[in-house]
C-alpha cells in the first residue's frame, strides 16, 4: 500500500508539474521568433537604407521597359525587398498594412519564397511565418502551394493567416480561388486587367537562393502609359525646323593684339 501510495503522489505530482508548465510552453511556442527572422529585422539602418534605394531604382526601370518593350524581366534581391518593407512601406504605405500586422519580410529560396511578420494578438504578439512554393501555371495568374504555416513554433490552420493576404489581394484587382493538393492548400491569384487593359503578361517566376527572377511582356505601352518617357532626337527633329546657321564673325582685331611682341 505504501508503495502504490508513493507511485500515485509521484504521478500525481508530474501531472501537476505538467499541467502548470503547459502554459507557459505554449507561450514560448507561441512568441519563438525564428532565427531567420530575427536576422533579417536586425539589418543596420545604413544598410537598409542603401538596399531600399536600389529597390526603388531597380522598380522604375521595370516599370519603364513594362511601358516602352516588348518583353521585360527583372531581378529581386529579398535584401532589398526587406530594405523597401522596412524603410518606406511603414512610412509611406503603412495604411496598406492591417494595423495588427508589423514588420514584414520576405525570404527567397530555391524554389521557396517565406512571408514573416509579426502579428499583435491582445497581449501576445507572435511570428507568423508561411513557406510557398510559387508557379505560373498561364500568364498572369500566380499559384502558391503553401507548405508551412506557423505561429512562432505552432502550425495555424490555413484560413486564420491566409484569409488576411486574400483580403488585401481582392483589395487590388486580383481574383483568388482555393484548392488542396494533398495535404497542403493551394491560393490561386488571377490578375484581373482594369478598364480592360490586358497589354501587360507576366509569363514566369522564379525563386533562386536570394533572389527572385520575374519576367513577361507587354505591348510597349498600349492604352495608359505607365510612366513618362524623353522623345528621341529623331522625333524631335521631326517636330521642329532646324534653324539656319549663320558662319561665325570674323575676329575683331583690338589694340591689344596689334601690339602682341614678335619674335
Amino acid at each position: 500500500m505504501r508503495i502504490l501510495s508513493k507511485r500515485a503522489l509521484v504521478a500525481g505530482t508530474v501531472v501537476v508539474a505538467v499541467l502548470a508548465a503547459t502554459p507557459a510552453l505554449v507561450w514560448l511556442s507561441l512568441t519563438h521568433e525564428p532565427t531567420f527572422y530575427r536576422e533579417m529585422v536586425a539589418v543596420p539602418h545604413e544598410k537598409r537604407q542603401a538596399e531600399a534605394k536600389r529597390f526603388v531604382s531597380q522598380s522604375l526601370q521595370l516599370r519603364n521597359d513594362i511601358a516602352n518593350e516588348p518583353t521585360w524581366e527583372a531581378v529581386f534581391t529579398d535584401e532589398a525587398v526587406n530594405a523597401w518593407l522596412a524603410e518606406d512601406l511603414v512610412k509611406s504605405f503603412a495604411d496598406q498594412l492591417p494595423p495588427e500586422v508589423h514588420e514584414p519580410r520576405v525570404m527567397f529560396e530555391l524554389d521557396r519564397v517565406t512571408l514573416a511578420f509579426e502579428l499583435d494578438q491582445g497581449p501576445m504578439r507572435s511570428v507568423i511565418w508561411v513557406v510557398a512554393s510559387p508557379r505560373v501555371p498561364e500568364e498572369n495568374v500566380l499559384e502558391l502551394t503553401f507548405e508551412k504555416i506557423r505561429a512562432g513554433m505552432v502550425p495555424v490552420p490555413a484560413d486564420r493567416v491566409l484569409d488576411r493576404l486574400v483580403a488585401v489581394a481582392r483589395g487590388h484587382g486580383i481574383d483568388v480561388s482555393w484548392k488542396r493538393d494533398g495535404d497542403y492548400p493551394v491560393a490561386t491569384f488571377r490578375y484581373i486587367p482594369h478598364a480592360g487593359r490586358d497589354d501587360v503578361m507576366l509569363e514566369r517566376v522564379q525563386i533562386l537562393k536570394g533572389e527572385i527572377h520575374l519576367a513577361g511582356r507587354s505591348d510597349g505601352g498600349r492604352g495608359e502609359v505607365a510612366s513618362p518617357t524623353l522623345p528621341t532626337r529623331r522625333l524631335l527633329q521631326s517636330k521642329f525646323l532646324r534653324r539656319s546657321v549663320q558662319p561665325p564673325a570674323p575676329p575683331v582685331e583690338t589694340a591689344r593684339s596689334s601690339t602682341r611682341p614678335t619674335s
